[in-house]
Order: structure tokens, then sequence, then C-alpha cells
């Protein structure tokens, strides 16, 4: 017996909406029913030079024979003698980012037979504790890597102090004495004059260099 309530019985809908569902019902079932191509192994779709030479058999290295990080050392080929550093900050735990860095820095150092240093970023002795510094070592050991020397920024500071004063006094560089306040808003001039200067055409600058800008003028004592 037929129920008598209107809810029971299937929504109507139009010839048009009808004839829609019908397309795209076919659209899918064309889709699934469609010869798959077939996939290579992941190392020929990604590193096409590894599977033709049976020679490199480690992914980690492969990446080293394709693509910017192979024209990174084609720019200047300098055989055994490549020399790169890894350099964190200590205040804080590595993160998958700097799996990456590590990798990069290490593995590209070790495929050419140079060497990585380990340089700990130590600038801010504010937030840097001495078990960040044993973690990035640990770390780095873990993925398989050994720093050929474990440096620190602060060593150096003298150094960097001497190289700014002279560039300073050859005018290429200056000290700036605003307050965070001020610089805040004339960085802000800064963004908005690099991003008009982007937009204008090349053929203004033809022939003229373009202009540069300083925060603040320089009121340093030589």
């Amino acid at each position: 017996m037929a129920s008598d309530d209107p809810s029971s019985e299937a929504p109507k809908i139009s010839k048009k909406a009808a004839k829609k569902a019908d397309k795209k019902l076919a659209k899918t079932e064309s889709k699934a029913n469609a010869p798959r191509a077939s996939i290579p192994p992941k190392t020929e779709r990604i590193v096409p030079e590894m599977a033709a030479n049976p020679a490199i058999v480690d992914p980690m290295e492969a990446v080293f024979t394709v693509g910017w990080l192979k024209e990174v050392y084609n720019i200047k080929p300098v055989g055994k003698g490549v020399t790169t550093r890894f350099p964190p900050e200590p205040n804080g735990f590595l993160h998958i980012g700097h799996a990456k860095a590590i990798a990069v820095n290490f593995g590209f150092a070790k495929f050419y037979g140079g060497k990585c240093y380990l340089r700990y970023d130590d600038t801010n002795p504010q937030k840097e504790e001495e078990i960040f510094f044993n973690s990035i070592k640990e770390t780095v050991e873990w993925l398989g890597y050994t720093p050929y020397e474990v440096t620190y920024s602060s060593d150096h500071f003298d150094l960097l102090y001497e190289l700014a004063e002279a560039l300073i006094k050859k005018d290429k560089a200056y000290v700036c004495h605003c307050t965070r306040e001020l610089a805040a808003v004339l960085l802000l001039l800064v963004a908005e004059f690099v991003h008009r200067g982007r937009n204008q055409p090349a053929e203004r600058w033809k022939g003229k260099q373009r202009p540069s800008i300083r925060l603040c003028p320089p009121r340093c004592s030589h």
C-alpha cells in the first residue's frame, strides 16, 4: 500500500538538471575506464640520470648531478676545493627545513670531495643556550654528516667590526641613528620606492644609475 506521506515521494528534478547529471556521470565513468599511462619508478621521475648511471646508488648524491645544484658547480668548477657551511642560529631546536639545508650544504661538499663547516651564528647571546648548540651538532651527525670544523661567528666580531669601519670610511655603509618608530616608517617608504622602481620601464634607467636610498643621513665620525 502506497504511503500518503508527501515526504516519502522521490524529489522531482527538471529535465535540464537530469541531463546535466547524466553528462557528469558519463564523464566520471569515462575517466575511470581510460587506460592509465605507465608510471616510471620514483628515482627515474626525479633523477633520470640516476637510472641511467648504475654507479650512482644514493639518491642524496644523485641530486647533485642535475638541476640548479649542478649548475651552481658548473659556474665555477673547483675540483675538490669545494667549501660550504651550515650556519644555524643556536637559539632553538632544528626543524624539517634545516634538514634540507644540512643535506644540501654537507652533501654538496661531500659529493665533490670538499669540506663543510658547522658555523654557529651566535649573534644573539640572550636567546642562546648550550642545549641548542649540542642538539644542532647531534642532529647533523644523526643525518650522517661530520663537520670539517665547528666555528662561531662571535670569533670574528673584531674583524667584522674593522671591516664595517672600513666600509663606512669608503662611504659604502653608514650607521643608522633612527628610533625604532622612525625606522619602521622609513622602511615602508623604502618598500614603496623599490616597488615603483621595479615597475618602471628599463628604458628610463638606460645609461643612468638607479637611485639608492639611505634610511637616514650618516652621522658617524671617522
